[in-house]
């Protein structure tokens, strides 16, 4: 079984652990909420390691990804990245990912679990083309910096901060610092030799960034209305219904695997059942696959929900048919020993300023 290079630091930390595809990882260091509010107050510092990370190179490599992911590669320049999804020619998820293209290489950070997959499906598709793609999850940490003190905390333990549009990244002394804003805040992705690990988690924390776990990565991820695979997104699902039209979709780039069902639902300009958040009444908080029912009928299932501790209240992610999707149609959730009232609201719960 692989194993986070910080484990032994998590240990030490006291940090409640639990498996996530195949990786011990840690849920928490003994207070979720407080790391939730750190990321919404100072910064916090993620393990991520235990996402995958495929590596492409080789003269086709650019032109090859253009043609098998939903979103541009080719115009990518050094220093440039994406948020794309590989697709089945059903044009449902095999697996979403952030594609970042360096000098002499693209690198791709992809859900838990699903880099030997991916690589072996996209490796179907390369016949004549100059392609290598090399599986680095074991080789590379991942750490996640979060929060509106992320830059300075970033800066002050000696990485360079990716100041560039989202997705821009910056590589030195082999760390790519990529900027993301996976929790509503300010944040990068910091890739870098497992060997390099344990120095940069240490020099964050000592730089005030709150460790944090996996339970504030789903509450904030939740807040900020940002889909994660596995529990939101999967291959029963393509998308449009996940909501990624603006962020993952480029419809003017051409053919690519799934295009030709993904177009036709953009031009006849609707989804049969979509990913909509529900604002929950009362202190219940219902479990995934719980029902929404909607004017006496079954209308969704929930994915995902949580006591917002930004908010202050019950919040959820639901697929929900499409006469249920407007914000503001009160629905209710039930669940076997348990239901309670909710509306539908528009996605992010959470903008930063905002509330």
């Amino acid at each position: 079984m692989p194993a986070t290079p910080l484990l032994a630091r998590h240990q030490k930390a006291g940090a409640r652990l639990a498996e996530e595809a195949g990786w011990r990882m840690p849920l928490d260091f003994g207070d979720a909420e407080a790391e939730h509010r750190a990321c919404r107050e100072g910064a916090i510092v993620m393990d991520l390691s235990n996402r995958g990370k495929l590596a492409f190179s080789g003269p086709d490599a650019p032109a090859f990804l253009h043609g098998m992911l939903t979103n541009r590669v080719q115009d990518l320049t050094p220093g440039e990245g994406v948020y794309a999804a590989f697709l089945t020619r059903q044009g449902k998820f095999v697996s979403d990912l952030h594609l970042y293209r360096g000098e002499g290489e693209l690198l791709a950070l992809v859900p838990a679990g699903l880099s030997a997959p991916l690589a072996e499906a996209l490796d179907h598709f390369i016949i004549m083309d100059q392609v290598e793609v090399a599986d680095r999850t074991e080789a590379l940490c991942a750490l996640g910096v979060f929060g509106p003190k992320a830059p300075a905390a970033v800066r002050q333990a000696g990485l360079p901060w990716p100041g560039l549009p989202e997705h821009g990244h910056v590589t030195r002394d082999e760390v790519l610092s990529a900027r993301e804003l996976w929790t509503g805040e300010e944040g990068c992705l910091l890739l870098a030799p497992a060997s390099r690990a344990e120095g940069l988690w240490d020099a964050l924390a000592a730089a005030g960034a709150r460790p944090a776990g996996l339970r504030a990565l789903e509450t904030l991820t939740l807040e900020a209305g940002v889909p994660l695979f596995g529990p939101d997104m999967g291959p029963e699902v393509n998308p449009m219904q996940a909501g990624l039209e603006a962020r993952a979709i480029d419809f003017q780039k051409g053919c690519y695997v799934g295009q030709e069902v993904i177009a036709k639902i953009k031009y006849l300009g609707q989804v049969n059942r979509g990913l909509a958040g529900i604002r929950l009444e009362g202190s219940e908080t219902p479990p995934a696959g719980a029902g929404v029912w909607h004017g006496g009928e079954e209308a969704g299932e929930v994915t995902r929900a949580a006591l917002s501790p930004t908010l202050m209240g019950g919040i959820a992610f639901a697929y929900l048919r499409r006469k249920a999707l407007e914000p503001g149609t009160a629905v209710r959730v039930r669940w076997e020993g348990g239901e309670c009232p909710g509306r539908v609201a528009e996605l992010p719960f959470y903008r930063p300023g905002g509330g």
